[in-house]
């Protein structure tokens, strides 16, 4: 009888939903009485962040080429990631900070500001949630330290927190188990800007929209306000994707996520938004603002404070790889390199 009790028990459990592992690993998400400690630590900014922004995001940036294609577009702005899981590899590892502080330099030299994304956990540290809280404020607090002298005052903390596996966590993690550690990561993020760079801005991590499988962005925010983060960020990202023509629309959303929590008067930024048809965009065939895809983009950048392109080339060489490139993988410049210029020098 035993022995039949225990088969029945071990079938119950294969058919379980979540598994003993995956409850285990659910269950390892910070506790939230120590997000909210961290959120109300939280100080808001003493600078008022930039406004009327045209930039390119591009993950690709520690390429020179890339930053020598990025500086020919007229830009001055950059959304660059400083990938902390190649930076340090493992708990108490040492910083590698070499190409990064290559990367700033060349950005510096170009007369470019960066948005610098603290972006993707180290492998060896996930869902350790109290070696990841200890290493991000390591990580975070020197990474502060050493590029605000170096000009970079901008901080956005992760990237898409409302979609996992593009900068936070891996795919396969249901974001909504992991906005409170996302919450805690951006106070962690809040008090290393707040102590180490007088200067410095808070950018939360870009939301990407409901039309691209992210979480809603309504959801989303009603945890993190809820946890008390709303002095733990000084503007709140945005990514349009499914907006074309309807930027009047995203920023309408986002402004009444802002207003429903009492934080109106916050800069948006859509710090990420592209589109894959490079020969729609091109403007010797394309030439008119309301249907070339790229120029009705510009045309409705007043919805935003910021607007970042993406990006500068193909993150994939392969040939089922989405085209969001103003140059192929191989660097091979497309007539929407043509256009993308001649929209910068149009507005700056």
């Amino acid at each position: 009888m035993m022995g039949m009790i225990r088969a029945m028990l071990f079938l119950m459990v294969a058919l379980t939903p979540f598994s003993f592992a995956a409850a285990d690993l659910l269950g390892s998400r910070p506790p939230v009485d120590q997000i909210r400690e961290a959120t109300a630590r939280c100080l808001p900014g003493n600078v008022v962040p930039a406004s009327g922004i045209a930039g390119i995001s591009d993950p690709n940036t520690l390429d020179q080429r890339v930053v020598d294609l990025i500086a020919e577009t007229g830009v001055r702005w950059v959304r660059a990631e400083f990938h902390w899981s190649q930076i340090q590899t493992t708990p108490n590892a040492a910083y590698r900070w070499g190409p990064y502080d290559e990367m700033v330099d060349r950005f510096n030299r170009a007369g470019i500001n960066i948005l610098a994304i603290l972006t993707y956990v180290p492998p060896d540290m996930m869902h350790d949630w109290s070696v990841i809280d200890r290493e991000f404020q390591r990580f975070a607090e020197a990474a502060v330290q050493r590029y605000a002298p170096r000009g970079v005052h901008y901080w956005e903390v992760f990237n898409e927190p409302n979609l996992t596996g593009y900068g936070w966590l891996r795919k396969e993690d249901d974001p909504r188990h992991y906005l409170g550690a996302y919450t805690l990561m951006l106070a962690r993020a809040n008090q290393a800007v707040r102590e180490n760079d007088p200067r410095g801005v808070v950018v939360l991590g870009g939301l990407a929209s409901a039309a691209h499988r992210g979480l809603p962005a309504e959801e989303t925010m009603d945890e993190i306000y809820g946890l008390g983060a709303g002095d733990c960020f000084d503007v709140f990202a945005y990514h349009p994707y499914g907006y074309q023509n309807r930027f009047a629309e995203a920023r309408a959303r986002v402004d009444a996520i802002l207003a429903a929590h009492g934080d109106t008067g916050k800069p948006v930024w859509f710090n990420e938004y592209g589109w894959t048809d490079f020969e729609a965009m091109d403007m010797a065939r394309n030439p008119h603002w309301g249907n070339n895809p790229m120029l009705a983009v510009f045309k409705q950048r007043e919805n935003a404070d910021a607007l970042f392109w993406f990006a500068a080339k193909d993150y994939s060489a392969r040939r089922d790889a989405p085209t969001f490139g103003l140059a192929d993988h191989n660097m091979n410049k497309r007539k929407s390199f043509d256009t993308f210029k001649a929209a910068i020098d149009h507005i700056q």
